[in-house]
């Protein structure tokens, strides 16, 4: 069954409950149900504690059921409620409750696995058939099978600058990941690719090679083909792009992960 939110977005749920006291936080527990009391601290340690205590178990019970529900789903839906409504108001005094760094975290991640909160409900902003948490999950576990490094290093960070909104940091890391995944690609291909400068020449090797179709119009010399307009999107401004907008960076990292996913399972595949 594919997964619906990534490990990174149900811990980043719970961290939203840092904002509950103890007596909250004790009352949530309650409703979880008796199997999770033994592997919580009680409220003499710092609520900090007691919710990675509270990580920790659902990393050791990923299946866990409340009363037929997934405990991750229980995790999301508690901390979609817990999030206040968007301000209207334009002034800085009229102003209600604000969302938390957490919150504003947790939001971040559940774009990144591809749903947004709008007026107080989640929402899917994509087709759950995309499965963006199992293609990032799939990625990592080929880029760990070949020995990818520089790429995943590049992938993480880029995750990383997402997580913290830094657009414009995130932005220039997806380019240098889908850049450098090309770029070893060319040379586990063909070691002789590894004098090429890297970037257009060892792309161009790539589609002589025919691991990039030319007949399925991922490239082609006159620059029209796919991966020739990703590489033009993903920079517009050169390899370092001025400040981005959450929406426009969101689009960049879901639009590279499931293009990687599937340059790595062409690669893991071999030649045809």
């Amino acid at each position: 069954m594919a997964a619906v939110y990534s490990r990174r977005t149900v811990l980043a749920a719970i961290d939203v409950l840092d904002c509950w006291n103890h007596a909250q936080f004790t009352e949530f527990l309650v409703e979880l149900g008796p199997a999770i009391y033994p592997h919580i601290r009680d409220e003499a340690t710092s609520l900090k504690k007691r919710l990675s205590d509270l990580k920790i178990f659902f990393d050791r019970n990923p299946g866990f059921v409340v009363d037929g529900t997934p405990l991750e789903d229980v995790f999301i839906e508690r901390a979609v409620a817990m999030l206040p409504p968007e301000p209207k108001q334009t002034f800085e005094w009229s102003r209600g409750p604000r969302r938390t760094d957490y919150m504003e975290a947790f939001l971040r991640a559940l774009e990144r696995d591809g749903f947004v909160v709008s007026e107080g409900a989640l929402r899917r902003a994509l087709p759950t058939e995309i499965g963006l948490p199992d293609a990032e999950s799939e990625l990592v576990r080929l880029l760990d099978k070949h020995g990818f490094e520089i790429a995943k290093s590049h992938l993480n960070q880029a995750v990383d600058a997402h997580a913290r909104a830094n657009w414009a940091g995130a932005n220039g890391q997806i380019r240098t990941f889908i850049d450098a995944l090309l770029d070893t690609i060319a040379e586990r291909i063909d070691a002789a690719n590894a004098v090429l400068s890297t970037g257009q020449p060892r792309r161009i090797k790539l589609a002589q090679a025919n691991f990039l179709s030319t007949a399925l119009n991922e490239w082609n010399d006159q620059g029209t083909g796919y991966f020739n307009g990703l590489i033009r999107r993903l920079h517009p401004e050169g390899p370092h792009p001025g400040l981005s907008d959450e929406d426009d960076s969101t689009y960049r990292l879901h639009v590279v992960l499931l293009t990687a996913k599937l340059l790595m399972r062409r690669f893991d595949r071999g030649p045809a």
